[in-house]
């Protein structure tokens, strides 16, 4: 439940002004006090992506249900689910992508086309930047009109799987009603963008009229403080990613953030007074572990849910503080583990340093113009002299892609190199280059050329793209910490990179939101590695562990030419997600790099992983290919061929098994087999999880599978005398054990 410090300063601001570029607005007292109570009590602000519950977001998502089914009127019951987002604008591609995907059935009658009300043109102009039309848009079948009239004629002549409203309360409501029908004669779902409505006046005969299948919410709900966003809709909307398989094909790292979730609550607390039936159903889950997980999987995301009670708690962080994360499994005992996860990478102090709370949230200035500084600051970091603000590093990436394709608008083709990862909004998603996640989002922007940087043609490949006089961008992330990769792009097809950028024209962007400041050992992985680049994207190390941002920078080359061909759109790419607080947290990570000596750090700690992984056993019985670069490293999973025949190596059983076998036995938090250890761990935190790599390597999957299957059992038995203790706590007359 919310604390005192969190009910301060909630009063609802207004939208922003319709002609204003900037969006988030300055921290009042109530962000942070959420941020003081959350690093004083060492709680995770950011644990994993996707599979990170809290007690803050399971209450988000029921109040959330709320709000739409009083909304749209619907009957006592009716269950939502969310999807967290870091802006309107994500989540506005996260319901595009699912109105694609609910309709994936009859795309040879529709081909994925979405039609949008977008009077202000925001979303239209960052779809198709160039002007060029929905089909050759940077997000093609994304059809915008400005006015309902231009909808009523677009519905008449084509037909669309979805019609997303923007602002429609600014529509006569007759008038959506009948638009309404429309859509839904052709098949078509609604959805509704209501980022700017006020969450305690929001009475909508708008929604009520469309009946929508979604609903879309921003930063109104955090007081345009927060960076934040969410579709909302039926657990039948929400149907296709709703199996294993695909409970996480559309994800992102920030979303469902501790920040967020309590400033969101905070928010929508004020909508029902105290005697409303919501703050029952909160004070029963509050505290109760079990209850916050049934309100998840209800009103979030059913499949997390499902895997944190088949690893008994392995997965519900309690505490984060440095290099260390506690778990709380459901037996009530809690483990104290080394933190191999880093939140996905981020935070370049660990989680909530002191000095986050002294330097940052205590000593904010919204006066001061942080932004203005961390230009300056990434300028001298990067050479790159533009910075472009973004909540995520998804958006960073996709204020990149945008900005390429204004900058070579004669030259459409983008190179990107497989086993890359962009993000997953529909213009980030062209630089993720992993066709299962990609493919029910159809249409995307085609002139994408992926090359296996691995294959002994890559060179060769290369060159015959740029030799078609095509290519704008090759966007590369040089070490990725997924896929079948287990290695940093060959040297040599960077040398090919490098001397075709000036002769040829194109621009070269790198992927820095994972790899930057000595995650990979350098202060940029591409330092040393190209020796010219014109993009770059950054994120997760600039949030400190503490709250969503991120930038994509951009050469003054870039930024002029793209100026000329649009120059509104780059006014809003660099002023939209301006923020001061993210911007104060980024100079704050950046100055603690060198104050806590990281390339020293990382450089030692760097050679006792490479002395670890040397270490372990060739030929391993359960680990194949293994690398690490700087703190960041991959084991490959391998199974004997017997059980190949009734296990998958990336399957469920094997994934669960793995992930609890590295917190019940190694004592890491470790996801499967990636790593991504602190960058301020000890020396010891380090080798303890190096020994338990070696160890690893020298057990069998048999003995795997049998220590994990006695954690269960052990697990099992604790629960049913913690249970049996309680009930006779319950029983006894006088309240006390007997």
């Amino acid at each position: 439940m919310s604390t005192q410090a969190e009910q301060a300063d909630v009063s609802p601001q207004p939208a922003p002004d319709a002609g204003a570029a900037r969006h988030l607005r300055a921290a009042g007292q109530g962000t942070l006090g959420i941020l003081a109570d959350l690093i004083e009590q060492e709680r995770p602000i950011f644990a994993m992506p996707s599979w990170f519950v809290t007690e803050d977001s399971a209450q988000v998502g029921f109040l959330l249900s709320e709000l739409v089914r009083e909304l749209g009127a619907a009957p006592p019951g009716t269950a939502y689910r969310s999807f967290f987002a870091n802006s309107r604008y994500e989540a506005l591609h996260g319901a595009v992508k699912l109105l694609r995907h609910r309709a994936l059935a009859t795309a040879g009658s529709h081909g994925g086309r979405v039609l949008v009300l977008d009077p202000d043109g925001t979303l239209g102009r960052r779809a198709d930047p160039l002007g060029e039309g929905p089909e050759r848009a940077l997000v093609p079948g994304l059809v915008t009109c400005p006015t309902p009239d231009a909808l009523r004629e677009a519905l008449s002549t084509d037909s669309y799987c979805g019609l997303v409203v923007r602002d429609p309360e600014s529509v006569d409501p007759a008038e959506l009603t009948a638009l309404a029908k429309l859509a839904r004669a052709q098949g078509a779902r609604i959805a509704l963008d209501l980022a700017d409505a006020d969450p305690l006046q929001l009475r909508s005969p708008a929604t009520a009229a469309a009946r929508p299948d979604l609903v879309v919410v921003g930063e109104s709900l955090t007081g345009y403080e927060v960076p934040f966003g969410a579709f909302i809709g039926t657990h039948d909307m929400f149907a296709p990613w709703s199996t294993p398989a695909t409970g996480f094909l559309h994800s992102n790292t920030y979303g469902g953030n501790t920040v967020a979730m309590r400033a969101v609550q905070r928010q929508l607390l004020r909508r029902w007074n105290a005697e409303a039936p919501v703050h029952r159903v909160l004070a029963a889950a509050t505290k109760d572990w079990q209850r916050t997980l049934d309100l998840y999987a209800r009103h979030v995301n059913p499949m997390t849910v499902r895997m944190h009670r088949k690893l008994r708690g392995a997965l519900h962080v309690v505490r984060a503080k440095g290099s260390r994360l506690t778990v709380q499994l459901d037996s009530g005992r809690r483990l104290e583990l080394v933190d191999g996860l880093c939140g996905a990478g981020l935070g370049v102090n660990g989680h909530n340093p002191t000095d986050a709370l002294t330097d940052v949230v205590r000593n904010h200035d919204p006066d001061r113009d942080y932004v203005a500084e961390l230009r300056r600051v990434l300028a001298e970091e990067s050479g790159l002299p533009h910075t472009f603000p973004a909540v995520s590093g998804a958006s960073a990436v996709e204020n990149a892609l945008i900005l390429a394709r204004l900058a070579r608008p004669e030259r459409r083709r983008i190179v990107v190199f497989k086993h890359n990862y962009g993000g997953k909004t529909l213009v980030s998603l062209l630089a993720t280059a992993a066709t299962r996640t990609r493919a029910p989002f159809a249409p995307l922007y085609e002139d994408i050329v992926h090359i296996d940087p691995y294959a002994a043609d890559a060179a060769d490949e290369f060159r015959t793209q740029i030799a078609s006089g095509q290519v704008g961008l090759v966007w590369i992330e040089l070490v990725h910490g997924s896929s079948d990769s287990y290695g940093p792009i060959p040297g040599a097809l960077l040398d090919v990179v490098a001397r075709g950028r000036t002769d040829d024209g194109y621009l070269v962007g790198v992927d820095e939101v994972l790899t930057s400041f000595y995650r990979c050992g350098r202060r940029f992985a591409h330092q040393g590695r190209l020796p010219e680049i014109d993009l770059m994207s950054l994120s997760k190390a600039l949030s400190y562990g503490c709250f969503p941002t991120g930038a994509a920078l951009v050469s003054d080359a870039v930024h002029d030419a793209a100026t000329k061909t649009n120059p509104q759109l780059v006014t809003e790419l660099r002023e939209h997600h301006a923020g001061r607080l993210g911007a104060h947290f980024a100079l704050q990570a950046i100055a603690q790099v060198d104050a806590l000596q990281l390339d020293r750090r990382v450089a030692a700690l760097s050679e006792v992983v490479r002395t670890g992984i040397a270490g372990m056993r060739r030929r391993s019985p359960s680990v194949g290919r293994r690398f690490a670069e700087g703190l960041l490293g991959r084991f490959e999973v391998r199974l004997p061929r017997l059980l190949r025949r009734f296990i998958e190596p990336d399957g469920e059983l094997m994934t669960f098994s793995m992930m609890l076998w590295w917190v019940t036995r190694a004592r890491a938090f470790v996801v499967y087999d990636v790593f991504l250890l602190p960058l301020i761990a000890t020396e010891d935190e380090i080798r303890q999880v190096m020994r338990s790599a070696q160890e690893l390597s020298r057990t069998s999957p048999y003995r795997l599978l049998a220590q994990v299957a006695r954690f269960h059992a052990e697990e099992t038995l604790r629960g049913a005398l913690r249970w049996a203790r309680s009930a006779t706590h319950k029983s006894s007359p006088t309240g006390s054990n007997t």
